[in-house]
């Protein structure tokens, strides 16, 4: 019988110091694969970057409760960066905003989970892949709300709006938007660029200043999309 893989720890982060850490960032760098950091309520005004880990967890205690913001680097939460990688990461239940215009940043990293989290600025995903995010609110970015760039996911039951463009797909990017609400958006709903791949479903689109954009070059799937000028 093949030995199963160990179960990791619980590591907790508060900044009332009753936990092992204050600092989110300084438990990533002591975690070990099969970890699950959880993060107790609290602004944490810290720069997050989670590189060369594998199977690790980052669980807030509510989305509601718990606020990462940034500090000096431009994104306030990164996962994977050049020429380092993440695999296997899981984020969920806690809130992101933005520094420089960047809330979560994914860059070359693969098997990323975002589930339930908020982003407060412009989501950008590039040069990764099996990407999903999920259940999440995303918006109030002067750009874009969520951007694919040469990137393989999913973007599924998410809320995407009071963006200049909702989702826009470019470079060599396959992506899926499947169940979302995107509304109010200055532009249009979902953009997918020459050369890019999407597969556009069953979302509501509402209050935008355009809907589906396919740029010559591009290949999409689009099918019983709702598209609506109220809620």
């Amino acid at each position: 019988m093949a030995d199963s893989a160990p179960v990791g720890r619980t590591i907790v982060v508060a900044l009332d110091g009753s936990g092992a850490y204050r600092e989110i960032q300084a438990a990533i760098d002591d975690s070990k694969p099969g970890d699950t950091i959880f993060i107790k309520g609290g602004h944490y005004r810290e720069d997050v970057v989670v590189h060369s880990k594998d199977r690790l967890r980052l669980v807030g205690e509510s989305r509601d409760q718990v606020t990462i913001s940034g500090l000096k680097r431009v994104g306030a939460f990164r996962i994977g960066k050049w020429p380092y990688g993440a695999t296997d990461i899981e984020v969920r239940d806690l809130t992101v905003s933005e520094n420089g215009g960047l809330a979560v940043g994914i860059f070359n990293g693969s098997h990323i989970l975002l589930s339930n989290i908020r982003a407060r600025g412009l989501l950008y995903v590039q040069q990764a892949k099996a990407v999903r995010i999920e259940k999440s609110l995303l918006g109030g970015s002067e750009t874009t709300g969520v951007s694919f760039v040469d990137a393989q996911g999913e973007l599924i039951a998410c809320e995407v709006r009071d963006n200049d463009y909702g989702v826009t797909i470019a470079g060599k990017s396959d992506v899926r938007v499947e169940d979302n609400v995107i509304a109010n958006n200055l532009h249009d709903a979902v953009v997918v660029q020459g050369g890019a791949q999407g597969t556009v479903l069953r979302n509501r689109l509402i209050k935008n200043g355009g809907t589906v954009a396919i740029q010559d070059g591009a290949h999409v799937e689009q099918a019983d999309n709702a598209v609506a000028s109220a809620p």
